[in-house]
């Protein structure tokens, strides 16, 4: 994605009503409808509100990334629903104008907040999702990131010799052993508990960082190795020295070092149903992969599908049982089905163009 068109898209993003979360890795619990006071994320960039006055013509936001900062959007031709300000047009000097509006999804006696960015012609170009107070002033936009590289592995795999590998949170208190609701952890749990159960036993992942991001290298075996998600599984990489990482001598720099292919009887993308995920986090998969992960959301209700490559894949699994194409989604799957198929449509056409 232009990282202009990223940036400017991020400041529409921090426009409405932020919260305190009583879990920050699920999904915002409030009913949030003023965006005089909020910070968003799209997992790329965070932006925050200026202080305005109650009856401003205008709202100014400011942001940036871990990195780097300077990224600033105004909220013009505002809209208001009982004196709180729902909407208006993002005015910014990386793009042309869009409309930026609160949507609220409501289920299970919760409300869920995004805010949709969609261009001149109506077309959804972005969704921002709200941060909690307590994640910004302790941890900073690398919690976000963290999060985004331990979903990314996330899951559980096998080798091709049929043995289980567990990306997943060890309790600390308990000898690391696997946390039955990863989504309820602590930010600063978060990094500590994140391992990897092998069959020779469980390693901690402390994951390596690049020019202050956190990016999916750590040690395995002991070597550091590098994951990447693909349309067959996790291919987990041999990787040349960089900054403080060095491997013993005589290691591969380059190819695959373990390949490891999705658990048949486990859901592969299982984060997609207990927490709202971000643009960040799908910009990790190729569109191939996203069109398989926003289908799985849909397979774990038992929708029947038309595509016979779907229905294949997923009738080969252990978990899924086809019942019909009338399901119902939770509003975490409903926001997660959108971001990803904006992703997903985004990356076909990079992709597509790429190979002109």
């Amino acid at each position: 994605m232009n990282r202009s068109l990223k940036l400017i898209v991020a400041a529409a993003g921090m426009l409405l009503t932020t919260s305190s979360l009583n879990n920050v890795m699920a999904i915002e619990m409030g009913f949030y409808d003023d965006l005089r006071n909020s910070s968003w994320h799209d997992g790329f960039v965070f932006y925050h509100p200026e202080k305005h006055t109650k009856n401003a013509k205008s709202l100014k936001f400011t942001g940036g990334t871990m990195h780097e900062g300077g990224y600033e959007a105004t909220l013009t031709d505002l809209k208001t629903k009982n004196g709180k300000v729902t909407g208006g047009t993002v005015k910014s000097e990386f793009s042309d104008d869009k409309q930026a509006q609160l949507v609220i999804t409501e289920g299970n006696g919760k409300k869920y907040s995004m805010l949709h960015i969609k261009d001149s012609k109506g077309h959804l170009t972005h969704i921002y999702t709200p941060l909690d107070k307590s994640v910004i002033d302790v941890w900073g936009t690398h919690f976000i990131d963290l999060n985004n590289v331990y979903l990314t592995l996330r899951g559980r795999y096998l080798d091709n010799k049929g043995n289980l590998y567990v990306f997943t949170l060890g309790d600390l208190t308990n000898n690391l052993k696997e946390v039955k609701d990863p989504s309820s952890f602590n930010p600063g749990e978060r990094e500590d508990g994140c391992i990897l159960i092998t069959p020779e036993g469980t390693e901690r992942l402390e994951f390596a960082e690049e020019y202050d991001f956190t990016i999916p290298v750590f040690k395995m075996d002991g070597i550091y190795v590098k994951a990447q998600q693909t349309l067959k599984g996790l291919e987990i990489r041999y990787i040349k020295d960089f900054e403080d990482i060095k491997n013993p001598e005589g290691t591969p720099t380059e190819g695959i070092y373990k390949m490891l292919y999705p658990d048949p009887n486990t859901p592969r993308f299982l984060f997609t149903a207990d927490q709202v995920i971000n643009e960040g986090l799908l910009e990790q998969y190729d569109y191939q992969t996203l069109r398989l992960m926003r289908n799985e959301i849909m397979a774990r209700h038992g929708y029947s599908f038309n595509s016979p490559d779907l229905q294949s894949y997923f009738d080969k699994t252990g978990w899924y049982k086809p019942v019909s194409q009338d399901i119902k989604l939770s509003p975490v799957e409903k926001i997660n089905v959108e971001i990803i198929k904006l992703v997903e449509n985004r990356k076909k056409q990079e992709e597509a163009e790429g190979a002109e």
